[in-house]
């Protein structure tokens, strides 16, 4: 199971002003002067990464590019990366994605994802053969974030998208609001993917 770890500006800004602002609100005239010194790459709306899966931000929110590896990304709010204008009304949040190699056979189950991750409290569990979404109860990686995040593990071109969707205490992000924010990044990135190329033997 993969850990998610936070790294570069987000630690300095992004994760701060999750727990600095109350659930709803904007950050308020100047915020975008708040980033971290140093820190000058433009988020961003999408972004290419290992293997050819393309990940698409889900409205209002923008990929912190500072973040980006080729199997890891952060997304926050738009106005909290700097970019007001593109925030809409989405959520107070922050979303990270972590890329595996896919392996065949069947996703492991919510409950087993949530024991590998030491998660409690599963519910709103929603399983097919490519994906898993639930919502549970675990550690939070600052103080002030709720305990209750929206989790799940996807099938992305020819990889395995581990998602984690964290939210200030009592924000929307953390209740059915943070489903929707998950499915419409997982769907968008999805169709914004091509299909893995396959090898084709041909008999002669």
């Amino acid at each position: 199971m993969t850990t998610w770890t936070f790294k570069g500006p987000l630690v300095a800004f992004g994760l701060l002003t999750l727990v600095a602002c109350e659930a709803g609100q904007g950050f308020g005239p100047g915020a975008t002067g708040s980033r971290a010194a140093g820190e000058t790459a433009a988020p961003v709306s999408r972004a290419r990464m290992a293997d050819g899966v393309v990940l698409v931000a889900p409205s209002g929110f923008c990929i912190d590019r500072s973040s980006l590896e080729p199997r890891f990304a952060v997304m926050a709010r738009c106005d909290g990366l700097g970019v007001p204008s593109a925030a809409g009304g989405a959520p107070l949040g922050l979303i990270t994605v972590s890329l595996t190699n896919a392996q065949t056979g069947p996703l492991p189950s919510a409950k087993q994802i949530a024991g590998a991750a030491a998660l409690q409290k599963l519910s709103n569990v929603q399983q097919s053969d490519d994906q898993v979404v639930f919502r549970a109860q675990g550690r939070v990686p600052i103080e002030g974030l709720s305990a209750f995040q929206w989790r799940a593990i996807v099938r992305i071109g020819s990889q395995i998208a581990g998602i984690a969707v964290y939210g200030p205490q009592n924000g929307q992000v953390v209740t059915a609001t943070g489903r929707a924010v998950l499915l419409q990044l997982v769907e968008r990135s999805i169709a914004a993917t091509p299909e893995p190329k396959t090898l084709v033997t041909t008999r002669r």
